[in-house]
């Protein structure tokens, strides 16, 4: 089989070099490397042509000015892909090991398998910074360790992040949708898999090493992120029927009520309903399990602990009620996330800031999931009825 290896890349200068090393230096040697360049605007166009020229590596550099979006430039690189199957790869992602893609392309040829990825590891210790560090357990920034003994198995998502796909399911299914540019289609793309009848597979046995592009090394990059995971969470919610970061948007949500309570107390036993209410549908909105556990048991746990929460929150302060229910599941990973990084690291200020911003983190991406319901539904609803 011929491989296709597609890299979107924008401002990769610090990773792109280590990345194609990673990939001339694989024992599979039948495929392509097509890099799709989203407007960079540092040295990372010399320092790819200087690779390719040094190694004379099969690279093919498409420079573009205006930004694709990740879902544009994945398309992008498909149209000028000619292998049977098309590796999908971030710029900030190390093959870590020299039999990575013959390992992929073993799984790959099974029938009923339509798209593999392998371990996603971000190698915390090695991080420079302390934001850096923390926001490795704050989101999704992959396992922090290679020993994690998963085997190959069959799961709900693929990130296309550092995802092979067959060329026959690209044809069936088509591209990814770039609906917006910045999320969300990876999910699309994996119910549209499931939906022509493939399998998507973890290949635990190899992973990638995650460098942290230019766009995940500050702050406001994180938080920027936080946003841009959240906001479009609507448009599988409108397709598939569940809610991607419903847990996040239900602490936004009981946030607003606790200080709708407070300023407006006459208000409470309606918001009460409504709380209830919300309840009752999120068992239809959660979203199916990664590793495939039963969805509504995980969505009782969670309601379980909301409810003893939001008791004790009215016994102590009325409004807690909605703030105690929106938010422990968030408090619970908070402080299970803060207790893995200290005993991981040893670092009593990493684990402060990872206590300290995950709500925060949460918080903005819960916001984000209702500032989308207004862009992709109740907008394009109103639209529709008066146009």
């Amino acid at each position: 089989m011929f491989v296709s290896i597609i890299i979107p890349t924008s401002n990769a200068e610090d990773t792109i070099e280590k990345v194609l090393n990673s990939i001339i230096s694989q024992d599979f040697k039948e495929f392509e490397i097509i890099i799709i360049d989203n407007g960079s605007e540092d040295k990372t166009e010399e320092i790819v042509k200087k690779f390719s020229e040094q190694n004379k590596a099969n690279i093919k550099y498409f420079k573009y000015e205006h930004k694709l979006g990740h879902a544009g430039a994945i398309n992008e690189g498909i149209s000028k892909a000619s292998g049977d199957l098309v590796l999908i790869l971030h710029d900030d992602l190390v093959l870590g090991e020299s039999n990575w893609l013959s390992e992929m392309v073993k799984v790959m040829e099974k029938d009923e398998v339509g798209i593999a990825s392998s371990l996603f590891v971000t190698p915390v210790r090695k991080l420079n910074s302390i934001i850096n560090k923390a926001f490795s357990y704050i989101y999704i920034l992959g396992w922090h360790d290679t020993k994690v003994d998963l085997g190959v198995q069959e799961v709900m998502y693929t990130g296309l992040n550092n995802d092979m796909i067959k060329r026959k399911v690209i044809e069936k299914v088509g591209y990814p949708d770039n609906t917006y540019k910045y999320g969300m289609h990876d999910i699309d793309y994996s119910e549209r898999v499931k939906r022509a009848g493939y399998k998507i597979v973890l290949n635990a046995k190899v992973h990638v090493e995650h460098l942290l592009s230019s766009y995940q090394r500050s702050l406001k990059g994180h938080i920027k992120k936080a946003w841009q995971y959240g906001y479009p969470s609507s448009v599988i919610m409108k397709r598939y029927g569940y809610l991607p970061n419903l847990d996040n948007m239900m602490f936004a949500v009981g946030l607003l009520m606790f200080a709708l309570s407070i300023l407006l107390p006459s208000l409470f036993l309606p918001l009460v309903f409504l709380l209830v209410v919300l309840s009752i549908i999120s068992f239809k909105l959660e979203q199916p399990n990664f590793y495939r556990k039963n969805k509504y048991l995980i969505r009782a746990k969670k309601l379980l602990l909301g409810s003893i929460s939001a008791l004790i929150g009215y016994l102590i302060f009325h409004p807690l009620l909605f703030l105690a229910y929106g938010g422990v599941v968030i408090l619970y990973r908070a402080l299970s996330n803060t207790i893995i990084s200290f005993r991981e690291l040893k670092d009593v200020k990493v684990s402060l800031l990872v206590f300290l911003f995950y709500p925060l983190w949460n918080l903005i991406s819960g916001f984000s999931v209702l500032g989308g319901f207004f862009t992709f539904l109740i907008i394009p609803y109103i639209k529709k009825l008066f146009g």
